[in-house]
């Protein structure tokens, strides 16, 4: 084999690992936007304000009146657990807003819900750089839809 032959053969990794650190910078991007982002809701007649960091944690409960002092205790709790209930869908879609579609066009609800398989977006993610490699050893690029060879990811 001449080394023109085994160049031809080589797969483009050059590609390959442009696409992944194109990859890489907008899940960086969308980690700083995330680390920058609140989320903020008022429960009814503003009796008490939520705040969420851009990850969904509750990192403030302010209560803005005393009317919550008037009300019995399990319908104090279950205005809150609404609350932030609604605080946490609003955070889910700021999320998902930021993230665009950099993981393959999986719904960011249904990955934090656990609806989506973590391993099945993580090979959406990767198959550009994989397709890169598959096209330079004279494979064909897989299709998203074809998933019966074993991609090496657990999912028991």
């Amino acid at each position: 084999m001449t080394s023109e032959g085994f160049r031809r053969e080589m797969p483009d990794l050059n590609s390959a690992l442009e696409v992944f650190e194109e990859e890489q910078r907008k899940l960086a991007e969308f980690q700083r936007k995330l680390a920058e982002t609140t989320t903020v809701v008022d429960a009814p007649k503003k009796l008490f304000t939520v705040t969420l960091d851009g990850n969904g944690e509750l990192t403030e409960l302010k209560f803005n009146t005393t009317g919550y002092r008037s009300m019995p205790p399990a319908e104090l709790s279950a205005l809150i657990t609404e609350t932030l209930q609604q605080a946490r869908r609003q955070s889910l879609e700021t999320m998902q807003e930021l993230m665009g579609s950099p993981m393959g066009g999986t719904d960011f609800n249904d990955l934090a819900s656990g609806q989506a398989d973590l391993a099945d977006v993580l090979g959406k993610v990767m198959e550009p750089s994989l397709d890169l490699v598959r096209e330079a050893n004279g494979d064909s690029p897989s299709k998203s839809s074809d998933r019966t060879e074993d991609d090496g990811w657990d999912r028991t």
